[in-house]
């Protein structure tokens, strides 16, 4: 027996608008957050972020 062949039909969909549309708001609403994290906290965030981080790798 022989398959039709259906080579016609597309393999992949291309991406749809709507999951872009979701990691760019995911990814914007990230950096909104992080504005307001370091306008509420300032340089603390950052001095206390970093002495973590290096307290971390030991």
């Amino acid at each position: 027996m022989t398959q039709a062949d259906h080579s016609s039909e597309p393999d992949a969909a291309p991406p749809s608008r709507m999951g872009i549309m979701l990691l760019a708001g995911g990814a914007f609403a990230l950096l909104l957050t992080g504005l307001l994290l370091w306008w509420r906290e300032g340089d603390r965030l950052f001095t206390d972020g970093l002495i973590a981080s290096i307290v971390a790798c030991f």
